[in-house]
């Protein structure tokens, strides 16, 4: 079987159980049909520039030759996003490649997904040819840099974490950061933002943290809830409360 991937060939429909699998099979220019060829010569190229072929059709038995082409490296031009970072890198690829995109990639260790095939004019193509390409833009993917914003009262600052891309943020979720803890309060793509859900990190813009309540804070929030009811509030509550807390501290130390 020769290498070359033109070369080989299939014949039969989908729906037979055996296929016949034919060797070197291309174009004969007398009998117009794709035939296995038998190869009665073949010459190497200097600089892998390619291969010549002396070949006879097993179809209408025509010998003439085929010429293959090694197809010529063109260097693509780069730009490389890591978050605040814009890389520039060159890849040296076949003249017939074809770049898609969205088509991930690895370069420089990492992972990179393309956002922008730039070719003339103002085109924004999502398959181009290597020879056709001005610059291909690209994202890295292999890592997610998400910023957070903390409030606490009227008190706010901002920084930012890189996590794997596939990790998940909750809603309410409790946070140390600097020795303090946070809550996890909102979660926003940045085209939609949740109070209550969770999102994946590649899918994050943004994270917005507050301090979470104190007890004290959340007793005064259960009160409110509750509504005033009679007898909630009285004169000399906290002494009547506290009274009956040392009684019942009392008990459990004597066991009653």
């Amino acid at each position: 079987m020769v290498k070359y991937s033109q070369w080989a060939g299939l014949t039969g429909g989908d729906e037979v159980d055996e296929v016949e699998t034919l060797d070197n099979v291309t174009r004969c220019p007398e009998c117009n049909t794709r035939q296995a060829h038998e190869i009665l010569k073949e010459k190497a190229l200097k600089k892998d520039a390619g291969i010549d072929y002396l070949l006879r059709c097993e179809g209408c038995g025509n010998v003439h030759t085929v010429i293959f082409r090694n197809p010529k490296p063109v260097t693509i031009p780069f730009t490389l996003s890591d978050g605040p970072d814009s890389i520039p890198y060159e890849m040296e690829v076949d003249a017939d490649e074809r770049f898609v995109l969205n088509d991930e990639f690895e370069a420089l260790d990492r992972i990179w997904i393309i956002t922008r095939l730039e070719v003339e004019g103002d085109a924004k193509p999502r398959i181009v040819d290597a020879k056709d390409i001005k610059r291909v833009w690209a994202s890295r993917i292999d890592l997610a840099r998400i910023k957070r914003t903390f409030t606490d009262g009227d008190i706010s600052f901002s920084d930012m974490i890189e996590v794997d891309p596939e990790k998940e943020f909750s809603c309410g979720t409790i946070v140390k950061h600097r020795g303090e803890t946070w809550r996890i309060r909102a979660l926003h793509s940045g085209t939609s933002r949740t109070l209550t859900g969770k999102m994946t990190a590649r899918d994050i813009r943004r994270i917005f943290l507050h301090r979470p309540p104190t007890p004290d804070e959340i007793a005064e929030r259960k009160i409110i809830d509750r509504g005033n009811w009679k007898g909630q509030e009285f004169a000399g509550r906290e002494e009547h409360q506290e009274k009956w807390r040392d009684v019942e501290s009392y008990r459990k130390r004597r066991g009653g």
